[in-house]
């Protein structure tokens, strides 16, 4: 009997905790519909805190930061905006309405760097890495990766040499595409957890060839740059730039993306 009843009560709590979530879930998307609806209401301020109240809770979706992007925007508020529209595409790297407001709105941020030039092939290769995010390349890796296993099955039940040499070759194409596609995901997975990237929050940044205040002065940075982050050391960060120049600047002078 107490073995039924300890069974019954963790039954109970898992289905507890799933309404829970659930619940959790509804009220932050209705959070965002209401933050929805002040937007096309032209009250972006109320807009934006709206947003950014789901986004304290820790919720995080490619709308959320699209929308907050937005509606900062309209409220003036260029950095974090830039910011924002950073983080949605980190979501949905290939979303071109995005891409179009975060490049119209870098285009008032007061430092113009020229991007570094690279090779036409590693230009692509990395265009192409960035054209999924992380679950579709995952779920590309997962489907071919299956199709390996079942032509590889083929390939040992196969009674003559064309179709065992056939099997055998597209068993390697699709465990080549498997291993490949698992290789983007992680790249592009490890965008979001490792947060290797900023933008400059603070008015002006005086970027140091060291970790120091001492340090030499190289760059007068300004806010709404976007940087990578290559270096940690105590509070100061080392950044580099999108013209490759490197430098460092005190951690609390950028948000990570």
């Amino acid at each position: 009997m107490n073995k039924i009843i300890r069974k019954y009560l963790f039954v109970l709590l898992i289905f507890s905790s799933i309404q829970s979530t659930y619940s959790q879930s509804a009220a932050l998307q209705d959070s965002i519909a209401k933050g929805n609806q002040q937007y096309t209401s032209a009250k972006y301020a109320d807009a934006v805190k709206t947003y950014e109240a789901v986004a304290a809770k820790g919720f995080e979706s490619f709308e959320l930061y699209y929308n907050l992007g937005n509606a900062l925007y309209k409220s003036n508020n260029i950095t974090y905006a830039i910011l924002n529209y950073e983080r949605a595409l980190k979501l949905s790297p290939n979303h071109e309405d995005a891409k179009f407001n975060l490049e119209m709105t870098k285009r008032q941020v007061v430092d113009n760097i020229d991007l570094l030039p690279e090779p036409g092939f590693l230009r692509w290769w990395h265009e192409l890495i960035s054209s999924r995010p992380a679950d579709s390349w995952g779920t590309h890796s997962l489907i071919s990766f299956f199709l390996f296993l079942l032509l590889f099955a083929l390939f040992l039940f196969a009674t003559t040499i064309r179709n065992k040499q056939v099997t055998f070759w597209l068993a390697i194409v699709a465990l080549t595409y498997s291993l490949l596609t698992f290789s983007f995901g992680s790249s592009q997975r490890s965008k979001l957890v490792h947060h290797n990237s900023g933008v400059i929050t603070e008015r002006s940044v005086r970027m140091k060839g060291s970790p120091s205040e001492s340090g030499t002065e190289l760059f007068i940075l300004h806010e709404g740059l976007s940087v990578q982050i290559t270096d940690k050391l105590g509070d100061w960060i080392e950044i580099r730039l999108a013209d490759g120049n490197k430098g460092w600047v005190k951690e609390s002078a950028l948000i990570r993306i």
